[in-house]
């Protein structure tokens, strides 16, 4: 309601500078206020001539009545006055008359019934244009909200695709890596093989070689024991030659052809206990020659190869007794 006074009071004003802006261009000597009263007064357009004459008077005196502010010069008549004691009394007072009028007006304008109603009508549309706002307030609001959230949604599908495609990007490193270590623990397990395959493999040779000295000192020791009996057989044939000299040279040869008969006994016994031993230690050599395999003995015909090229120039000599241990001297 103060708002739509306001909007009166302005519009007054307005007309009320229109008019005496307008009266002002035709006469320029009439004061403003004096326009102002009659405009004030209701006066019209066409009446409004700024003259403060017994027309001015009289609606002065009409609006003293209505809201009981007549004074003594009021309750008078014009004619009582005259002309120029009315100009001096409006000169005197006339900031008062044109306050009054104002007020009451504004009073009167806030009495009006139909004011009221169209203030009331401004105030209910003003309420509706408010209320339209909050709507178009909250939905601009809402459909920020759901844009933001759209925006949102978006951004998060965009890391969610850039996430799949780094954890993508991690999982094929992985299954390369892990085929890669996969090859690795191949080639690996073929080393290991490989590595426990020749490790078998020099244990054979330690254990070969072990059995082919083993084979040398049998070897060597059926040697000594045919030389021996070789020794011992021919030791015997000596022997034998001084008995048969000794017999056609003495007189008992009964006795010592028994002595002999007994000492070649002893020594038959002797050459079968040692063909016996070497049956024995053919038999072993045999069984180590079978386990030997075929390297021992291409090692032993190499050696063999190379003791027939050595006993053309050297005297010959067993291979095995090249080697330190069973050097013997001559």
């Amino acid at each position: 309601m103060n708002t739509y006074s306001l909007k009166n009071l302005l519009s007054s004003i307005l007309v009320f500078f229109t008019f005496s802006l307008l009266y002002s261009q035709n006469n320029e000597n009439i004061e403003t206020w004096k326009i102002d009263l009659q405009i004030l007064l209701g006066f019209s357009e066409n009446e409004v001539d700024g003259m403060m004459g017994k027309e001015t008077f009289e609606a002065l005196q009409l609006f003293a009545k209505k809201y009981q502010l007549l004074d003594v010069v009021l309750r008078g008549k014009y004619e009582d006055l005259g002309y120029w004691g009315f100009q001096q009394y409006i000169i005197k007072y006339n900031q008062y008359w044109i306050r009054e009028l104002k007020n009451n007006k504004i009073i009167d304008d806030v009495n009006d019934k139909e004011y009221l109603k169209q203030a009331d009508e401004t105030l209910d549309s003003f309420e509706r244009s408010i209320e339209n706002a909050q709507l178009e307030v909250e939905r601009l609001i809402h459909a920020k909200s759901k844009a933001k959230r759209l925006s949102e949604e978006k951004q998060q599908v965009a890391d969610w695709k850039k996430e799949k495609k780094e954890a993508d990007r991690i999982i094929t490193a992985l299954g390369k890596a892990i085929i890669t270590a996969e090859e690795e623990a191949n080639k690996w397990g073929v080393e290991r093989i490989r590595a426990l395959r020749l490790a078998e493999e020099r244990e054979q040779l330690a254990r070969l070689e072990e059995r082919k000295l083993e084979a040398a000192l049998l070897t060597s020791d059926l040697e000594d024991v045919i030389r021996i009996a070789k020794n011992e057989i021919s030791r015997l044939a000596d022997s034998n030659n001084e008995l048969k000299s000794f017999i056609e040279t003495t007189v008992d040869t009964k006795s010592i052809a028994e002595l002999l008969k007994a000492e070649l006994e002893s020594a038959k016994l002797e050459l079968d206990s040692l063909s016996i031993k070497k049956d024995s230690l053919e038999i072993k050599l045999r069984y180590i020659e079978t386990k030997i395999g075929s390297e021992l003995m291409k090692e032993i015909e190499t050696s063999q190869l190379l003791e027939k090229s050595d006993s053309k120039k050297n005297i010959k000599r067993k291979w095995y007794k090249k080697l330190w241990p069973f050097k013997k001297n001559n």
